[in-house]
Parts: structure tokens; sequence; C-alpha cells
């Protein structure tokens, strides 16, 4: 959590440059960017399914899909503090995730819904900037724990099998 909050803070001037250089009206950003979601589209009800490119639409699709290919996701909670996701207008999400064998990463994993995929470009950066160790897709990313004690070799040996149960790309 901590690190997420220090990526949040130290992009929060990013954040608000992407969004001014991307369109002169923040509602005008997904008509401007073809093949996106737009924000609501990013937090819209698990009704959806993923596209063969991993293209999830909600937080809850992907932890269906965690749980589908046998890891153990628990029900995604909406972070409610603002963050540079929800500055670029996404959505962050906390949950933990278990595999097979029952081991977690310590600390709390996170869904990331970004409205654009220069948005999320611009998070993974500053995430292994950080050291983060994520999962991500079209316009979405999962957020492994690096701060407590083991956390990140957890979280690398985990990648894999979340990379592999979302046709996602390991970032770190």
């Amino acid at each position: 959590m901590r690190t997420r909050a220090t990526i949040a803070s130290l992009t929060a001037v990013l954040a608000l440059t992407l969004t001014a250089c991307s369109s002169d009206d923040s509602n005008d950003q997904a008509d401007t960017q073809p093949g996106t979601a737009s924000a609501s589209t990013a937090t819209a009800p698990a009704s959806a399914t993923p596209s063969k490119t991993g293209g999830y639409t909600s937080a809850q699709d992907i932890a269906d899909a965690l749980n589908a290919a046998g890891l153990a996701a628990s029900k995604p909670e909406k972070e409610t503090a603002e963050t540079y996701i929800s500055k670029v207008g996404g959505t962050s999400y906390n949950l933990t995730i278990t595999d097979q064998a029952g081991k977690t990463a310590p600390g709390t994993a996170g869904i990331n819904m970004f409205p654009n995929t220069e948005a999320l470009a611009a998070w993974v950066e500053l995430s292994k900037t950080f050291g983060g160790v994520a999962v991500t897709g079209d316009t979405w990313a999962v957020s492994l724990p690096t701060e407590k004690a083991g956390a990140r070799d957890d979280s690398k040996r985990l990648a894999p099998k979340v990379a592999a149960a979302l046709s996602g790309t390991v970032q770190q």
C-alpha cells in the first residue's frame, strides 16, 4: 500500500500533465482515444467477458478470472483515497491473491483500471522505478505487494501465475 501511495504522490504532476496533454476537455478524452475504454466502462459491473487480449472491463472480471485459473482472489474493494489512477480517471481496488499452494505475498495487492493505455504506460514506468511487481493488460494492472519483508520475492514468484491466468504481461 505504501509503495502505491508513494507512487501516487510522486505521479500527481505526471497525471495532470498526461490528462492536460491528451485532451483540452477531460470529458472528450475517451472519444479522442480510439479503441480504449472510458472511465465509465472501466468500472462497469462484472458482466462482460474478457477479449482475447485480456480486455477486462472491471476489477471483478479480473478477480473472477484469477479464481477460475485456480488462484484465490478476494473480492476487490474500491480504494477511496485519491491516487494517480483516480486523477487520470481510473479506479483502484484492493484484494489479496493466493496461489494453489496457499502462498500469498505479504501485503495487499491491487487492481488498477486505467482510462487509456497512456495512463497505464506512465504508471508502469513509475512502478518499475519504485521496484514494483505488476501484471498488465490493455488498460488494467494487477499490482502485487512489495513492501513487507519477503513480499517482493513472493510477488515475483506469483506474477507469472497471475499473468498466465489473465493473458497479461509481467512488469518489474
